[in-house]
């Protein structure tokens, strides 16, 4: 007995090994096999050594089947990605597979030029295209394995588009929804030596403003808080916005104030936005304006990525847990706190195309920084009979408290104007664009060319004329007239490693005047002067030097009529790498009308601490002033995700510093962004905390989410929570299935896929990946469908205990296949509910069935897979098993479980 038990294992395993190549692949009777032709096996094979039947396998002689049905597929044209399809598979006469049945509409949507096949144009909509007939040398190939549809169309059938475009037909607007976004940074100060002379969010000085030497508040502690909230309403095509901050600082005053608030819609059909309320105007050609009005615009991201703009990088060094503060137009457009050493900005949402930035960087003990680093767009270039155009009616807005903007009072003026601007791209890669502005006590007329030089880049030279009536009293009315010139130019030079992104040299005579100067001069007092711009010179490039590192500088320099000082801003800095040691230097100089230069230049080392995702950084900074300071900082990443960052830095300073530490952390959850940090040095100290996030509402409730940017997508699994998805760190379900994707890219195709390794033990999804493409500040709902069950491990038999036959199909109630027969009755149930009933077919014929009912006994911790045992009754509605008759192991596994009716 003991070596007849010992020989079945093995003989059990040669018959599931055999029954696994039987299913699994198709056999190789013939040394070519015909498409048409079967493979041929000896079924009687698979009962040697037993007694179990067999089910009718001939399905199986042709391998893997492709049965007829719909099917998700990702579909792939010429070997690009063209998203995903749902597509009906139809069985055709001597065929094995079924094949897919394409239509005119998806040819059409996947760029296929229909209206040049008769074949295709005369088509009906749902009718099935053989397509390998219709457009010559075409093929479409499908592999059941990855779900992918593979079609392949010669470039000649296809429409013409331009790279990385995605056509409006497959835009989607999103459904209904409100939305909030938040950000709030609370701060606390304590010692003596705490600098507190500056407001972090107070407008900029001059020196008309406040008293220099007023006595300083020596309070002991103080707070500071920033508070911004974005909040929205979808509605079909419109998108109606709110933006606004809170400021209270560490002189305790408290302060709201409205940045914008707008309806918006996209006009596909011209490729523009129509906007009423506030906003800001282009600034390619003219500087940007903020108003308060009426704009229809062209929208540059509905075009292909190749003629797409860029956004401003922002560099600096901070030497201790810091205040970035960021404003445009007089406005806090931007502010977070950031690791002592050099930082970067890359995620800037600006309130408009262009303006200068200003960017304050405030230190833990008080001390500032200030700089304005110029944001421009490249020359307009485009292609041949394509326009971009802006025309806006409004108010001149600005901030309105009398504090200064970029060094200069702002203006309390709001007066209305118009401009307009139009842009043609012609033969021979020549672009022409223009533009007016009108207003009352203004009037400016622009022409420019722009030009493609292709090998060396492309140029744009412009020529812009202003008049300007200032009425203030007491200067009387007096005109002023002027010109100004500007020449830009950018180029990456992909050989040699050189990325020129904007270089420009702007000259205004005297009497030159933009609006915004225009309308401060309004606002000048008695004897009171006005320096205009003069020169202007800009530029940013950035060169590889081989496997040595990377060079980049940027500067710009304006000059003023009347007075020799000047506005600068000068960034070098190098870096590079040997091994796995990083080196940089970086240096800074900053100066303008109203303030003395300002220099620093700091060195860094960092190293990778092994495999922990950390890494070591020591940093050296100098001023101007004499002073050094010298960290030693750790940080790095925690999670598999990386949703956890950290920083922990030790400093030194030579002059009146001392010893300082800091320490940092971020976390992104589900429900938002959540930031720590404090920094203690001589007579000093900070503590911040930070927090932001979102809140979507929706028809089917509310969802929490990290910040939701301005276009978003509403994932809908349900109850699949706490998954996660990839390349989205921190993000998951929450208890109904719920999440939200923040920060889509409008007009593009963006992919969405699950982490199925986080769906448990009893949820299933179909399909774990979706594409899609929302429009601008859209809500696109992405649904998975899922699959909530337990797992079965079952043995089936028959009203006499024996075994069912092998290659049985099992269905559910939907009729939906959930398993296979295999050897000795086991066979493995996926997507089980709590009781039912399973249908067990091996034939064609009505007879060639039977059902299993089955319930599942209540366990406190059940394994991830439950065992059964279960009768198959002939009778087509079997009674639900008694609960009594069920009983369960209490040991590590489940003890089999006797189900159904003998026959």
């Amino acid at each position: 007995m003991r070596r007849s038990s010992a020989l079945r294992a093995p003989f059990r395993l040669t018959v599931c090994a055999a029954l696994l190549g039987a299913l699994g692949a198709p056999g190789h009777a013939q040394e070519k096999p015909q498409p048409s032709a079967g493979s041929s096996f000896n079924e009687e094979f698979l009962s040697i050594g037993g007694d179990q039947p067999h089910a009718d396998l001939s399905l199986f002689s042709f391998g893997n089947r492709v049965l007829a049905g719909k099917y998700m597929v990702d579909v792939s044209l010429n070997e690009r990605g063209a998203g995903q399809a749902e597509i009906r598979f139809a069985a055709k006469d001597g065929k094995n597979d079924a094949e897919p049945c394409l239509t005119r509409g998806m040819l059409d949507a996947w760029g296929v030029n229909v209206t040049v096949f008769p074949e295709l144009s005369g088509a009906a909509e749902e009718a099935c295209i053989e397509l390998t007939q219709v457009i010559p040398d075409a093929a479409v190939t499908y592999d059941a394995g990855k779900q992918r549809l593979f079609v392949s169309i010669p470039q000649a059938a296809l429409k013409r588009s331009a790279r990385g475009a995605v056509g409006p037909e497959k835009w989607d607007k999103g459904i209904t929804a409100g939305m909030l976004d938040y950000q709030v940074n609370f701060a606390r100060y304590s010692g003596n030596n705490y600098r507190n002379d500056v407001n972090t969010f107070a407008s900029p000085q001059n020196v008309f403003d406040g008293n220099p030497f007023a006595e300083r508040d020596r309070r002991l502690q103080r707070n500071t808080l920033f508070a911004g909230l974005r909040a929205g309403f979808n509605y079909g095509d419109w998108r109606f916005r709110h933006f606004s901050t809170y400021n209270r600082g560490i002189d305790g005053k408290s302060r709201w104030q409205g940045i914008n608030t707008y309806a918006q819609r996209d006009l596909a059909s011209i490729n523009g936005q129509l906007l009423i309320g506030d906003g800001n105007t282009p600034g390619s050609f003219f500087d940007s304006l903020p108003f308060r009005g009426v704009q229809l615009s062209s929208d540059d991201a509905m075009l292909p990525d190749s003629q797409q703009g860029y956004a401003p990088t922002i560099r600096g060094v901070a030497q201790t847990n810091a205040r970035v503060t960021v404003r445009q137009n007089g406005y806090v457009i931007y502010s977070t706190f950031v690791a002592p050493g050099p930082f970067i900005i890359d995620d800037l949402y600006p309130t408009s195309s262009s303006g200068d930035i200003e960017v304050t960087i405030a230190e833990a003990d008080g001390r500032q920084t200030r700089y304005t680093q110029a944001f421009s767009a490249v020359p307009t270039l485009l292609r041949e009979g394509s326009w971009r155009y802006s025309a806006t009616v409004g108010k001149y807005r600005n901030d309105h408290d009398g504090g200064s903007v970029l060094g200069i009072r702002s203006s309390l003026s709001q007066p209305a104007f118009m401009q307009a601007t139009l842009a043609r791209g012609l033969g021979s890669e020549f672009s022409l664009y223009g533009g007016v502005l009108m207003a009352n006590m203004y009037q400016s007329l622009l022409v420019g060319m722009g030009k493609n030089l292709r090998d060396f880049g492309a140029v744009s030279f412009d020529l812009s004329s202003a008049r300007t009536t200032d009425r203030t009293p007491a200067n009387s009315v007096n005109t002023y007239d002027g010109q100004s010139v500007r020449f830009l130019y950018s180029k990456s030079f992909i050989a040699s490693g050189t990325n020129f992104r904007v270089a420009g040299y702007r000259y205004s005579t005297s009497g030159y005047r933009t609006f915004q100067e225009a309308v401060q001069m309004q606002d000048l007092r008695p004897f009171e002067s006005f320096n205009s711009r003069r020169n202007e010179v800009r530029f940013e490039v950035s060169q590889q030097i081989g496997d040595l590192g990377t060079v980049f500088a940027s500067a710009r320099q304006q000059s003023y009529w009347g007075t020799g000082a000047k506005d600068r801003l000068v960034q070098l800095g190098y870096s590079g790498s040997y091994k796995q040691l990083g080196y940089s230097v970086f240096y800074n100089h900053s100066s303008s009308l109203s303030r003395s230069a300002v220099r620093q230049v700091m060195f860094t080392l960092s190293i990778p601490l092994g495999d922990t995702r950390a890494s070591a950084m020591y940093s050296l900074n100098r001023d101007d002033m004499g002073r050094i300071n010298q960290q030693a900082s750790v940080y790095g990443s925690a999670f598999d995700d990386s949703r956890l960052t950290y920083n922990m830095t030790a400093g030194a300073a030579n002059q009146n510093g001392g010893s300082s530490g800091s320490a940092s952390a971020s976390y992104l959850s589900p429900v938002g962004r959540f930031d720590i940090g404090h920094s203690k040095g001589r007579g000093y100290g900070q503590s911040t905390f930070g927090m932001s996030g979102g809140v979507l509402m929706h028809a089917d409730g509310i969802t929490m989410s990290q910040a939701l940017g301005e276009t978003v997508a509403l994932v809908q699994a349900p109850k699949a929570s706490g998954v996660g998805f990839e390349s989205q760190p921190g993000v998951a379900t929450d208890w109904a299935g719920n999440a939200v994707i923040p920060n889509l890219t409008p007009y593009r195709l963006n992919r969405l896929a699950l982490r199925t390794g986080d769906l448990g033990d009893t949820v299933e999804v179909k399909n774990a990946a979706t594409e899609l493409v929302p429009t601008r500040g859209a809500v696109v709902v992405a649904k998975f469908e899922t699959s909530v069950g337990f797992r079965l491990l079952m043995v089936l038999t028959d009203g006499k205990g024996r075994a069912l036959p092998l290659g049985s199909k099992i269905e559910n109630e939907a009729g939906q296949e959930v398993g296979i027969v295999g050897p000795d009755g086991q066979a493995f149930v996926s997507g089980a509910a709590d009781s039912g009933q399973l249908t067990v077919r091996w034939g064609q014929d009505t007879a060639d069935q039977c059902v299993v009912p089955y319930s599942l006994p209540d366990e406190k911790n059940p394994p991830p897979i439950r065992e059964l045992t279960g009768r198959c009754s002939t009778s087509a509605l079997a009674p639900a098993p008694a609960a009594n008759t069920l009983d369960a192991a209490r040991s590590g596994r489940t003890r089999p479980i006797i189900m159904g009716v003998d026959q």
